[in-house]
């Protein structure tokens, strides 16, 4: 029978886990692995979802960290999707989350001319979340942006979350001339969220976003696009590495490009 490799992840219809799980798939179908995908609703896990694992792949933080490190000494191959575990040399993929975040600040404020900026959050518990926070905060020091507190939005990579904290931010004030989302769902629903309150996007707001999909192709948003498929891939055969024998350590990082939209300038404005 073929070896068996386990993924783990909090929600598999999202967008971004969908399509690391269709990578995995992939990758572990040509080398003749089977995959079970298993979810972990409030990363609760239950004992019999290790049984008969060859590896375990888990995305994000879907699983804790306590119980990954046990798995990890005991000698069950680990493999993360935008997680680390901290002290332990388990293989990790993920997006280059201050790249793609200083190329969308640099697009809005050098090329676009704006300044007032928006941010909004993913899941401040998650490794993404964390480090695009992180990396706006780096980017506004960088070009020694003053944005008032209120404009740091929470949105939990949950686009109804994002919109409901930008309707109340647009009932408060509108004087902000660029909006940058943590993930391009959330992009999306700001995009809705200004159109509805009468506000033009681009020309009073331009509106960018992390990472891609047909939904966003079809808005023409403004994103840095990350293959997220190919991070499924490769965290795919980090995993059957370690199966395989090999000994495999370290974080690998995706490169995250520009891809020009409607609803920012163009880098030639």
């Amino acid at each position: 029978m073929k070896p068996l490799l386990g993924v783990m992840t909090n929600n598999p219809g999202e967008v971004f886990q969908r399509n690391v799980i269709a990578g995995v798939e992939e990758a572990a179908s040509a080398r003749g692995y089977r995959v079970r995908v298993v979810t972990v609703p409030d990363r609760q896990v239950p004992d019999q979802s290790f049984e008969g694992l060859a590896g375990l792949l888990v995305i994000a933080n879907a699983v804790p960290d306590d119980v990954l490190c046990r798995l990890y000494e005991g000698g069950l191959p680990v493999s993360l999707v935008s997680h680390r575990l901290p002290n332990l040399p388990v293989p990790a993929v993920a997006p280059n989350n201050t790249q793609g975040i200083a190329i969308l600040v640099e697009h809005l404020v050098v090329h676009c001319h704006r300044r007032r900026l928006v941010f909004i959050q993913g899941n401040m518990e998650q490794n993404d979340g964390i480090q695009r926070d992180a990396a706006f905060q780096q980017e506004l020091m960088r070009y020694n942006l003053n944005i008032p507190p209120q404009y740091i939005l929470r949105g939990d990579f949950i686009p109804s979350v994002a919109s409901q904290a930008l309707a109340r931010l647009i009932e408060q004030t509108h004087d902000f001339d660029g909006i940058v989302a943590s993930d391009f769902l959330m992009a999306l629903a700001a995009i809705d969220v200004l159109t509805a309150a009468g506000l033009s996007v681009p020309d009073e707001v331009a509106v960018v976003g992390f990472g891609s999909g047909p939904e966003a192709d079809a808005a023409g948003l403004t994103n840095v696009a990350a293959n997220v498929s190919e991070l499924g891939r490769r965290a795919a055969r980090q995993l059957m590495g370690q199966v395989e024998g090999l000994r495999i350590r370290g974080l690998t990082l995706l490169s995250a490009e520009l891809v020009e939209g409607s609803t920012s300038c163009h880098a030639d404005a």
